[in-house]
């Protein structure tokens, strides 16, 4: 075997043998690596909020993912259709306060023990609200706005699928322009209770 030859094939085995060591190396580490952890949760959701002068009674639905176990991404949907707010507008006609919203949610979780954790939320959504003729049953006005929230929570964990949640927060509603109401009539402290099924471990 000639010197360039022999050169050669020495050559290809240390690069061979580098290339191979460095795929182990690389498949240790990945070994190594903690993989992403990914939960999530559906929710069905109660909660008692200010229109001034009283309360009312929202139910929706809040879905989120959960990233490492404690970032969390999501949506809710909110709505009140409940008969129990009424004004005179225009007499002798009487009408009928409905609203909605809906919108994205961002929150970080912190786990207190093997059952409990802590959440700080954020929910960023808009809305409608209208006004409808009783006696006609038809809307009569409708605005549309923004409505910001800034909540915390807690969560009990049931069973490893099942977490029943407690919340207490303040909103502030943006851009209503409508008769009879406005932003400050909307703004406050809430509070409610939702119940969480999903993967939360």
């Amino acid at each position: 075997m000639k010197v360039y030859q022999l050169i050669f094939l020495l050559v290809l085995i240390f690069v061979m043998d580098r290339s191979a060591l460095a795929q182990i190396d690389s498949l240790h580490k990945e070994k190594l690596r903690k993989p992403l952890k990914i939960g999530g949760y559906i929710a069905g959701v109660f909660e008692r909020a200010p229109v001034s002068p009283g309360q009312t009674n929202s139910f929706g639905l809040q879905t989120a993912v959960i990233l490492k176990k404690h970032l969390q991404l999501g949506f809710y949907g909110m709505s009140y259709t409940n008969n129990s707010y009424r004004e005179q507008l225009i007499f002798p006609n009487t009408f009928q306060m409905n609203y909605k919203h809906a919108g994205v949610l961002l929150g970080y979780r912190i786990h207190l023990d093997t059952k409990v954790a802590f959440n700080v939320e954020s929910k960023l959504g808009l809305g409608e609200v209208k006004w409808i003729q009783l006696e006609r049953g038809s809307p009569f006005l409708a605005n549309k706005f923004q409505m910001i929230h800034l909540q915390a929570s807690i969560d009990y964990l049931i069973t490893n699928f099942l977490v029943i949640n407690a919340f207490i927060g303040h909103r502030w509603m943006n851009g209503l322009d409508i008769t009879g109401l406005n932003n400050d009539d909307f703004k406050g402290w809430y509070f409610g209770m939702a119940l969480k099924v999903g993967k939360f471990k």
